[in-house]
């Protein structure tokens, strides 16, 4: 008896053309109602965000400290309120020190920023000419002078307006948000728990747990880091008698959050500073303005850049968040192209959670076996085909007959990569929901006629 003739779809080009065009058009539709979504329904929300993420953040802080006083006996109420009492007790007790220093600093350098930028000018000129170039105006910050948009800019900086309301709002709500959630964290958790159905509840918690230790992780020990790095900066950039060297440390600190990028960023205005300012600080090692304060800035940030990789983040920052320098790089210049400063220091924690979820699916589902999957059972006809085969003794002259391994996914007919081509066959029916129709082979316990 002829077998009918397979559908189109069964042709293995056929079939890879089809799987492509359903994934790539199903990629299209979900960016496009990505985009709708954000557009329409987060944009006109987006005031939200702000305390909202810097909750989440003090909850990934905070939630180690509150869970271990809960464990020693400790109402989950009561161990937040005692937390959030001594960090910010903390905190006040070092802003109280630090903001009249800093706030200081930062009004005398938008005062003396115009002098500086016309001895930068007066120095990029003399080197153009003594290397043969010639210079045409002499007017190459114009618009950063006196009269310039950027003296302006900085003017408004030191003024109390909308922006500092904004920050002062989003740094309240963020606090009083992070302590609800903080407070309410094993009910939400819970709660979610029982949303989950039973089946995939294991898969979810481990996924839930790999991404809080990595997040978390990543949080707690870049601010750590950066904290120390402020602080020391500050002392060093003190010692060898850097002016205005409190609002230094803490742009060294604050760009030591962005990764790879950021200490080379952090240290451009200690060696602006260095060599347009006339005068030194009021350190013990006071070095003369120019090369020798240059040189001096230079070395105190590499040694504390030496400290913080070598000493500081290897025992403080957690090794989850593992990505390729290639793939931070891009990251980076992504999110500061979309997103500014706040995107270039969140987007780390973002690309480590998305690719814990890819990896996690990528062997979860597009794998054969999948793990955790029991045999399919065995049919009546299986078990009468087995012992047929068994029962049976071959005959003279005619070879015996070969029982086939357990079902499985079918082959593209290579004789040496059934099951890689089996698995990546079942990975795209996966993704594309596609099954492609093949004629089935006779059973081993069937007798030709």
């Amino acid at each position: 008896m002829e077998r009918p003739n397979d559908p189109i779809i069964s042709t293995p080009l056929v079939a890879r053309a089809a799987r492509l065009g359903i994934v790539a058009w199903s990629t299209v539709g979900i960016a496009v109602l990505v985009y709708l979504f954000g557009r329409y329904v987060l944009y006109p929300i987006r005031i939200i965000f702000p305390p909202l993420i810097l909750a989440l953040i003090i909850v990934y802080l905070l939630n180690p400290s509150v869970s271990f006083l809960e464990r020693r006996g400790m109402r989950r109420g009561l161990a937040t309120f005692f937390t959030y009492l001594t960090i910010l007790s903390a905190v006040g007790v070092g802003l109280a020190y630090l903001i009249p220093v800093v706030s200081h600093q930062a009004v005398e350098f938008g005062k003396s920023l115009p002098d500086f930028l016309t001895k930068a000018q007066h120095d990029l000129v003399s080197f153009a000419r003594k290397i043969g170039l010639t210079v045409k105006g002499h007017h190459l910050f114009s618009s950063f002078g006196p009269r310039g948009q950027f003296s302006s800019f900085v003017g408004r900086i030191t003024s109390i307006g909308v922006g500092v309301l904004h920050v002062v709002l989003t740094v309240v709500l963020g606090i009083v948000i992070g302590f609800y959630l903080l407070m309410d964290l094993p009910k939400l958790r819970q709660g979610v728990q029982g949303a989950i159905p039973l089946k995939r509840r294991g898969e979810v918690q481990d996924i839930g747990h790999k991404l809080s230790v990595a997040v978390g992780g990543y949080f707690r020990g870049q601010l750590l880091v950066a904290a120390f790095v402020a602080m020391a900066s500050m002392l060093g950039l003190w010692l060898v008698g850097l002016p205005y060297w409190a609002p230094v440390g803490l742009i060294a600190g604050l760009f030591n959050l962005v990764p790879l990028i950021g200490p080379f960023i952090g240290a451009i205005p200690a060696l602006f500073i260095a060599f347009t300012t006339s005068s030194v600080g009021s350190g013990p090692i006071q070095l003369g303005p120019g090369w020798p304060l240059a040189v001096g800035a230079s070395a105190v940030l590499l040694i504390v850049q030496q400290i913080d990789n070598h000493v500081v983040s290897p025992n403080v920052v957690a090794r989850t968040v593992r990505l390729h320098p290639l793939s931070v790089m891009i990251s980076l210049l992504a999110a500061g192209t979309l997103l500014g400063l706040w995107g270039m220091l969140l987007v780390i924690p973002v690309v480590a959670s998305a690719k814990i979820l890819l990896v996690h699916y990528w062997d979860t589902r597009m794998v054969w076996p999948p793990p955790e999957q029991e045999a399919p059972p065995r049919t009546p006809a299986d078990e009468a085909g087995a012992q047929a085969s068994t029962a049976a003794p071959p005959q003279r002259g005619r070879p015996a007959e070969r029982v086939p391994a357990a079902a499985g996914p079918p082959s593209d007919g290579n004789t040496g990569g059934g099951a890689r081509a089996g698995g990546r066959q079942w990975g795209w029916r996966v993704l594309t929901g596609l099954r492609v129709s093949r004629g089935r082979r006779p059973r081993s316990g069937a007798r030709k006629g």
